[in-house]
């Protein structure tokens, strides 16, 4: 089999390297993506959060994939406080096999090669990254992308794996909705119908939460935490017990779950001093990079963030070299000053956000607690769940709210 060439390799057609592709190819770049599954139901909850919608219109006006419109959030404190919340502007909860296509068919709509097969090895020669794949085809690529998730094989050859604390583990359900379900039995079927409401649950001694989510057709349901911190066995039973509480005390029938189990990078505070996301001809973006809320673990934000910052680094470099020699230090520059910062604080933040007090309650308890009494409280608390609000400000932010009360 003779071997192929493209200037440019993405490995990983998700958000972030399907989002890459496009922005390249309709440069002009000649690139090629692989992937083995192409689009696929990615364990995720699939929530786009507001700012990603307003940034990256054209998801929501490829209007022909489906979704849900979220304008609501329930949020239940570990004390089993409840407050729900309207949003000022909704986010969108999409299948991630939809969100996945959509994105994968703009690459291709502008000119990107998709080849659905794994990269199976590759290495420096010269000037030149040599691919291969799992079937056997060989390439040769001036410039290497890792857009391959946080199990990154790209990560792992070029920089290593994550250690242990630098992940959480999530666990979830798929739940099928039943025909003329009602509105607890399960989702309706319509694209941005009214009323749609998203669940977040807060556990005592818990670093990460339990969430419902409305898909069209689907119920999606997780359960995340730091790894090690709870047994596999232990989540799969908070979230059972989780999913059978939103039913009325009983697990749907098991012809309507799909079970699934992924790992997410939540990086510790000292973690990001050190993080190495671009070298010699080669880059890393998404949750390979790492890139994802040590708080929440959304990622798709930053996902398709961290895949335009890359493209204009290197279309930039291209336009003016005719080259990919980018001084590494620039896409660095650009990630730390537009969310790598925040992200850091993040990780600072989080012990006291899942673990620490607040006017003598549990943070979280308290700040349920607040927010059922103040507007300004859950504005806050709000924001921090969609991705709208700054953790370098969050305390000041809610101590301002919360003495407003008094």
């Amino acid at each position: 089999m003779p071997e192929q060439c493209a200037e440019i390799a993405i490995l990983g057609a998700g958000p972030a390297g399907a989002h890459l592709a496009s922005r390249l190819a309709a440069a002009g770049r000649d690139v090629v993506l692989f992937d083995p599954k192409g689009a696929w139901e990615k364990p995720c909850g699939g929530g786009v959060p507001t700012r990603a919608l307003r940034e990256f219109e054209f998801i929501l006006k490829s209007g022909s994939y489906p979704r849900k419109l979220i304008d609501r959030i329930t949020l239940i404190s570990p004390s089993e406080r409840r407050v729900s919340v309207k949003l000022a502007e909704p986010f969108a909860i999409y299948s991630r096999e939809v969100l996945n296509r959509l994105v994968l068919d703009r690459a291709t709509d502008a000119g990107a090669r998709f080849v659905q097969a794994a990269v199976a090895d590759f290495e420096r020669e010269g000037d030149q990254w040599r691919l291969t794949t799992g079937d056997g085809a060989h390439w040769s690529v001036r410039y290497l992308v890792g857009a391959d998730g946080a199990a990154s094989f790209t990560r792992r050859r070029l920089v290593g794996i994550y250690p242990k604390g630098d992940l959480a583990l999530a666990f979830g359900y798929n739940v099928t909705s039943e025909p003329n379900s009602g509105p607890n039995s399960g989702p309706n079927s319509g694209n941005d119908a009214d009323g749609e409401e998203a669940v977040v649950k807060f556990l005592k001694d818990f670093t990460g939460y339990l969430w419902a989510f409305p898909r069209p057709e689907v119920m999606n349901f997780g359960v995340a935490s730091k790894l090690g911190e709870r047994t596999s066995e232990e989540l799969r039973t908070l979230l059972k017990s989780f999913v059978c509480d939103y039913y009325g005390g009983k697990l749907p029938d098991e012809t309507r779950l799909n079970f699934f189990g992924a790992k997410i990078p939540t990086l510790e505070f000292g973690s990001w001093k050190e993080l190495r996301t671009i070298g010699d001809e080669w880059a890393l973006i998404g949750d390979a990079a790492g890139f994802a809320d040590p708080i929440t673990g959304e990622g798709i934000y930053y996902a398709f963030k961290s895949a335009d910052l890359l493209a204009d680094t290197l279309i930039a470099a291209g336009v003016s070299t005719n080259s990919y020699e980018i001084p590494t230090g620039e896409y660095e520059r650009l990630w730390r000053k537009e969310f790598g910062h925040d992200l850091e604080h993040a990780s600072y933040r989080l012990p006291r956000f899942y673990h620490g007090y607040f006017f003598g309650q549990v943070f979280t308890d308290a700040v349920v607690r607040l927010a059922r009494w103040h507007r300004g409280v859950r504005t806050v608390l709000i924001k921090t769940l969609v991705g709208e609000q700054s953790y370098v400000t969050l305390k000041r932010d809610l101590l301002r709210r919360a003495y407003q009360i008094f």
